[in-house]
């Protein structure tokens, strides 16, 4: 029977972004380890409340006395772990415990340094590379950030496994139209785009594609994210009548996903691009930025436009607006392609790079 232990650390943050990611990936390799005969622990150096979506996530508290942060991690985790193979989805893994598996999510601290807070950037850069050497495996979310890491000499190409995310969470939640009635915005009559103000999150590109208004008089709406001043500071002038939700609920997100004509996604890169499959789930046709690793993981199923052209991103958006039938055709191929990236095929994949490890 070998022994499998999971770093629990992101457990005491809410569960978003990565760190939701990483419940997802812990509880695939608790059920596909314990399954298979295997003592599967998940190690925590605080209290964790819980979460219905995630049953299976009840860690060990086991705090240290280096604290239950990075002093726990790289110093309290590895006793802890002595003797199994360590498991760690969110970037870090102690540089000290070399049978272990670590989940490199992307190289966006080396890509875009100046979108990270120049402590962050720095640590990343230092650690990542001494972090991809010392372990097992190296497993990322693309083919994409599998090149990035490295030509950025994070993780050696032989030694990185690709682990595609799963993207069908965004069912596990019912969509709450109250969103729609509290900003005015009816089915159909907006794009729809993810509020960042950071520079490779590029979202300028799509509010100089609708300075001038689109066919069908389209408004834009920035969910989530922080509020227009925000993008000001910057220089980037939204359109007129642009809605900025501030920061919505997983219901809300949903329903705002569901009822745009158009995800617009002009991200100059991206580890693996998750917001526009989860808008092809919705039934929503996506344009994204051909960049990163979104032609990998939207395929056929979204209109790629260059992220530095305003015009190419215009004319995609004319493209949907105007012909019913591409649309339709463009919301068939998403839903196709995002059932191909479920959590129960990311669970499937994972497990065939765990088990040889054992």
């Amino acid at each position: 029977m070998a022994n499998i232990v999971i770093n629990g650390k992101f457990l005491g943050a809410g569960l978003n972004g990565v760190h939701r990611t990483a419940a997802h990936y812990s509880s695939l390799l608790i059920e596909h380890g314990r399954a298979a005969g295997h003592n599967v622990r998940l190690v925590a150096p605080a209290a964790f409340a819980g979460d219905p979506e995630f049953p299976l996530l009840v860690p060990e508290r086991l705090p240290g006395r280096f604290g239950a942060g990075q002093g726990w991690e790289m110093l309290t985790l590895p006793a802890l772990a002595r003797g199994a193979l360590l498991v760690n989805f969110c970037n870090l893994a102690p540089v000290l415990h070399g049978n272990s598996v670590v989940m490199i999510h992307d190289a966006q601290t080396f890509l875009y340094p100046q979108d990270y807070t120049g402590r962050q950037a720095a640590a990343y850069r230092a650690l990542l590379p001494i972090i991809g050497r010392r372990a097992r495996r190296v497993l990322t979310v693309s083919g994409f950030a599998r090149e990035s890491l490295a030509e950025h000499k994070v993780a050696a190409r032989d030694k990185t496994e690709v682990v595609h995310n799963g993207t069908d969470h965004i069912h596990a939640t019912a969509p709450d139209a109250a969103i729609l009635t509290k900003h005015g915005l009816a089915p159909g009559s907006y794009v729809m785009a993810l509020g960042s103000a950071k520079g490779y999150k590029n979202l300028r590109r799509i509010f100089d594609a609708m300075a001038a208004p689109v066919p069908g008089g389209l408004r834009l709406v920035v969910a989530g994210g922080p509020a227009e001043s925000a993008y000001r500071q910057r220089g980037w002038t939204a359109p007129d009548g642009t809605v900025f939700t501030g920061f919505v609920s997983d219901a809300e997100l949903r329903a705002l996903y569901e009822n745009a004509a158009i995800f617009a996604f002009p991200s100059q890169t991206e580890g693996f691009g998750l917001p526009p499959v989860e808008a092809m789930h919705c039934g929503t046709p996506v344009i994204a930025a051909r960049a990163g690793a979104m032609p990998e993981v939207c395929g056929d199923a979204a209109l790629l436009a260059d992220p530095d052209d305003t015009a190419a991103w215009r004319s995609a958006l004319a493209q949907l607006t105007e012909s019913p039938e591409l649309a339709s055709r463009m919301t068939e191929r998403g839903r196709s392609r995002a059932s191909e990236l479920s959590w129960q095929a990311a669970g499937e994949r994972l497990w065939q790079v765990i088990a040889p490890l054992l």
